[in-house]
């Protein structure tokens, strides 16, 4: 484990001079086990609103770690340090530096030039996500601390990185946490919205001020390429499905691979994206505006079939306050989970693949598992696993922190 969050320092803890927020022992465990959040009922007392870090205690008044403060939302702190170490701009500079060169790999390989620079709790930088998208930079914040520091982590992102922009793109759920504003603009540089890059060999284009997330799906980039292979060596010139494509990436790596691909969604504007990544990848790809469970509906009862299904939805049990994820919308949401596996699988040619995703981070492994083997056994149909991915390694998962491991992407043989 990191030497930051092995081991407390209470003689670096007590010089900080930071207002001392006492936490239940629960809480003190959680934070020593891995846990790097404290939840607001955990909380003793709380400092005034505009605090940004805290000393957190134990009862007894024995400082533990320091914290990036909340002032609302059902989390009040989440941890920054067990040693004491200050919330400024030289923490913040290292922090980046730091998880930048974990993604040296990434960068040697002069392959990729769309990846993941910060995730969050995972690279001990909490409520920071930073996507980079060749000569861009999209900056996510979900913590009021890191909110303040936008313009000073546009600052240091430049200096670590040759970006001509660092877009903000602050108008996702995650920030009702803390109830904090939806926005999205330039930081720096501007105002040219596209940008172009590769995913998976492909070549894509994606609007950062507009499309899903910060602009793509950069998780499954090394989960497009291995589906893809898979399916050239298995399923040669075969007939693939790409269900929930959105800019497709799926797709667009089946298609280079030799495969005849039919690939749908819903959002026409992400269908027309789509549209064009294939035209400037310089492959042909059969594109449905359509929903997805009507179109397997479809296929499944007119006797259609293919070699490979991909089934890749969106977050179907959202996160956030405004998501009521209560046991009964869990319940839905694996329940629409398992109809999509279900007639992937009906759709499937004796050995054909499945490829089938969850991003979902409240679906656990566990529940997908279970999931999967419940869709399975419904259709009567034995399947061999080939392969579990997760994200790539620019989307590290914290040891401890459960929602961190959100992306599944199995692969599955149908045997007969």
């Amino acid at each position: 484990m990191n030497q930051e969050l092995s081991s407390s320092s209470p003689a670096l803890l007590s010089q900080s001079g930071l207002v001392q927020v006492p936490i239940v022992p629960r809480a003190v465990q959680r934070l020593r086990a891995g846990l790097p959040m404290v939840l607001r009922s955990d909380v003793t007392c709380e400092p005034p609103p505009s605090t940004e870090l805290v000393l957190l205690s134990d009862l007894r008044g024995q400082p533990i770690a320091t914290a990036l403060w909340a002032p609302t939302g059902p989390l009040a702190a989440r941890l920054w340090s067990m040693t004491g170490e200050l919330f400024n701009e030289e923490s913040l500079a290292r922090r980046l530096r730091a998880a930048l060169g974990r993604r040296r790999p990434l960068l040697l390989s002069g392959e990729r030039d769309a990846f993941r620079v910060v995730h969050g709790e995972a690279d001990l930088l909490p409520g920071l996500f930073v996507d980079r998208y060749a000569e861009s930079a999209v900056i996510q914040t979900a913590t009021w601390a890191m909110d303040r520091r936008k313009p000073l982590l546009a600052e240091l992102l430049q200096q670590l990185l040759p970006l001509e922009r660092v877009v903000v793109r602050d108008d996702g759920s995650a920030r009702d946490m803390e109830s904090l504003p939806r926005e999205r603009g330039f930081l720096r540089g501007g105002p040219l919205r596209q940008a172009r890059f590769h995913d998976a060999g492909s070549t894509m284009e994606a609007d950062l001020l507009s499309d899903r997330k910060t602009g793509s799906f950069l998780d499954q980039q090394d989960n497009h390429a291995e589906v893809a292979k898979w399916a050239q060596s298995l399923c040669p010139g075969g007939e693939a499905l790409d269900a929930f494509t959105y800019h497709g990436g799926f797709a667009l790596a089946m298609a280079r691979a030799g495969l005849g691909v039919i690939a749908c969604d819903e959002d026409p504007v992400a269908i027309g994206r789509a549209r064009r990544n294939a035209e400037l990848s310089g492959v042909a790809v059969d594109f449905h505006i359509h929903n997805a469970f009507d179109l397997l509906r479809s296929y499944e009862s007119s006797g259609r079939r293919f070699d490979v299904v991909v089934i890749d939805p969106p977050a179907l049990a959202k996160r956030g306050r405004s998501a009521g994820l209560g046991p009964s919308a869990m319940s839905q949401a694996l329940r629409a989970y398992k109809e999509l596996n279900l007639r992937a699988l009906r759709i499937l040619r004796p050995g054909g693949l499945l490829a089938t995703c969850s991003c979902s981070g409240r679906v656990t492994v566990e529940d997908f598992s279970l999931m999967l083997r419940s869709a399975a056994q419904d259709v009567g149909r034995p399947l061999q696993l080939l392969w579990r991915r997760g994200a790539g390694i620019d989307h590290p998962v914290l040891w401890g922190l459960g929602e961190s491991e959100y992306l599944k992407c199995w692969l599955f043989r149908v045997l007969s």
